[in-house]
């Protein structure tokens, strides 16, 4: 249940005040993406919780970036 999520095959944790971002730039409630697998792009606080989230669309997934591991996504628990 948010604000765990599944990161790389791994349970990862939001931060309290985390920010998700849909495709469109609008901010999303991490409820709203229960059972999605969703590619994403993430920023952590110091403390290693996931503090900003982009869902990227096909297009932006597709751009090969030498940080980004392809595969990435994260899975948001029920």
């Amino acid at each position: 249940m948010p604000p765990q999520v599944v990161l790389d095959g791994k349970v990862d944790q939001l931060s309290p005040g985390a920010r998700i971002h849909g495709t469109n730039n609008m901010l999303l409630l991490s409820g709203s993406l229960v059972g999605q697998k969703v590619k994403v792009n993430y920023i952590r606080e110091i403390n290693g919780a996931l503090s900003e989230v982009w869902v990227l669309t096909e297009a932006e997934a597709a751009v090969k970036r030498p940080t980004a591991n392809p595969s990435r996504f994260f899975t948001f628990f029920d």
